[in-house]
């Protein structure tokens, strides 16, 4: 089929478009004078500017911010997706959260659309299969990957955690894994003694569960000083990590 130049330069213009409306969603959903100070502060160090783009939701998505903590991602998420759409915000059920409770709901309630997911460790999702649009497990996968009596196998906690979130995602839904690199080679408990996962072990678990890897973006977090191989927070790295951005698929 021909194509016009009228209708390139149609394309060309949708495509521009849509882009400018992705960059005024993220500007408003970073700009939101409803975050807690204490995130917004953060902001330098988590670039959500160059992260939200890369991770690609659209209003009206549903969210799941694993291990949501002080809410960072799951404030800006709540900006992105917009009133039609949902973000639950997981947290790990037990005291310190009933001691947090009313304060994050207190936080998230001007939002209108975070609902709060206390469980139990090893608990199911109380969510619908493929009713989730995309996961966000930030700065928790290095308590993943290894496990005391794993040895070098993926351990069997995360692999019932990871087939959980392929049972709530939509056909084609999206886990970003952020974390501390470890140096490539590094063990299990080397590295998650570092509180850090090698990357290409990050890619090699979970395309082993299914998950297909999609894209990184190296670029966002680089630091030339930071040789992978320590205890970043003993070594004054807090924010400066060289920290990789994976996103993976669900099958379609």
């Amino acid at each position: 089929m021909k194509t016009t130049r009228t209708g390139v330069f149609a394309a060309t213009i949708a495509v521009v478009m849509a882009g400018a409306v992705v960059a005024a969603t993220v500007n408003e959903a970073i700009s939101d004078p409803q975050r807690a100070e204490a995130n917004s502060e953060r902001d330098g160090a988590r670039k959500p500017g160059q992260v939200l783009p890369f991770i690609g939701l659209a209003e009206g998505d549903v969210v799941l911010d694993w291990g949501a903590g002080g809410g960072y991602w799951t404030e800006l998420f709540s900006g992105v997706v917009g009133d039609s759409g949902k973000v639950y915000a997981h947290q790990n059920a037990g005291e310190r959260f009933e001691s947090q409770k009313a304060a994050l709901r207190a936080q998230f309630s001007p939002f209108g659309n975070i609902e709060l997911l206390p469980l139990e460790r090893g608990a199911a999702l109380p969510l619908g299969d493929n009713s989730v649009d995309a996961i966000m497990v930030s700065y928790l996968f290095h308590h993943m990957h290894y496990a005391d009596g794993a040895g070098e196998s993926f351990p069997d906690s995360s692999t019932a955690l990871f087939a959980e979130f392929e049972r709530v995602l939509k056909p084609g839904g999206t886990v970003i894994i952020i974390e501390h690199a470890a140096a490539d080679g590094s063990g299990r408990a080397e590295s998650g003694g570092w509180h850090r996962t090698p990357p290409e072990m990050a890619k090699s678990d979970l395309r082993a569960l299914g998950y297909e890897f999609v894209a990184d973006a190296p670029e966002i977090f680089h630091n030339p000083d930071d040789d992978l191989r320590n205890v970043w927070f003993e070594q004054g790295l807090q924010g400066k990590t060289t920290t990789f951005v994976h996103k993976y698929r669900t099958p379609e």
